[in-house]
């Protein structure tokens, strides 16, 4: 979607909601061809050695959890946290929970993308970037990628190699939509999962069911 200065991308289309009216007025407020806005990450991308004091608060819960220690030592080279958060992204990207007798061949095959991705990108950790569920990008940074699409990495995590193609460019406005703006259909229950509110731009994981909440009247979705 374009207006004067910005280019929209936005995830699968029947995924996501999109309320048009503040997102427009939200880039009225910014008016920089340098806009990059979207939910910004800053993440390692081999987090298998995640401490799991990062995920538990407080920590001794998570590590006094014999079943959780149990499970997770079968695996080599990888923390407790590491094992976290492989479990949560099985859960959120393949519905693969912790009763699933096919969760550790999934979270092998996780263990396996991230380093493949590190060693791909050749660093531990990304810069800034943008989750997959959309973004906007004002339009001197759309001509920059236009230009040098040929040259720009394209076959690791596509949401990830936002921050690599953005790292080189001077003046970069970057603009938070975390706090309630960008987020993912509470019912997904996923990291970046919350209710809908008058905030709400851009909802997320949307499906055929989760779509019974638009109100047509209003352009407002209830969920």
């Amino acid at each position: 979607m374009y207006n004067r200065s910005s280019l929209l991308h936005l995830g699968h289309a029947q995924r996501g909601f999109l309320n048009l009216p503040r997102l427009m007025a939200h880039l009225e407020r910014q008016n920089s061809d340098s806009l990059a806005m979207g939910f910004v990450m800053e993440t390692e991308l081999d987090w298998s050695q995640t401490h799991v004091c990062e995920l538990c608060n407080p920590c001794e819960m998570c590590r006094k959890e014999e079943s959780l220690k149990a499970f997770c030592a079968q695996f080599q080279n990888v923390s407790m946290g590491g094992c976290m958060m492989a479990i949560e992204n099985c859960e959120i990207f393949d519905g693969a929970n912790h009763t699933s007798s096919e969760l550790p061949q999934c979270i092998n095959q996780k263990l396996q993308e991230i380093r493949k991705v590190s060693r791909y990108f050749g660093a531990k950790a990304a810069p800034r970037w943008f989750l997959g569920m959309g973004w906007v990008f004002g339009r001197r940074i759309v001509r920059f990628l236009g230009r040098n699409a040929h040259r720009l990495k394209s076959k690791g995590a596509a949401d990830v190699s936002l921050g690599f193609w953005l790292a080189p460019l001077e003046g970069v406005r970057f603009v938070s939509m975390n706090e309630g703006f960008f987020h993912d259909h509470p019912d997904a229950r996923s990291t970046f999962s919350k209710a809908c509110t008058d905030r709400s731009v851009l909802v997320h994981r949307m499906n055929t069911s989760r779509w019974s909440g638009f109100q047509p009247e209003t352009c407002e979705m209830v969920c």
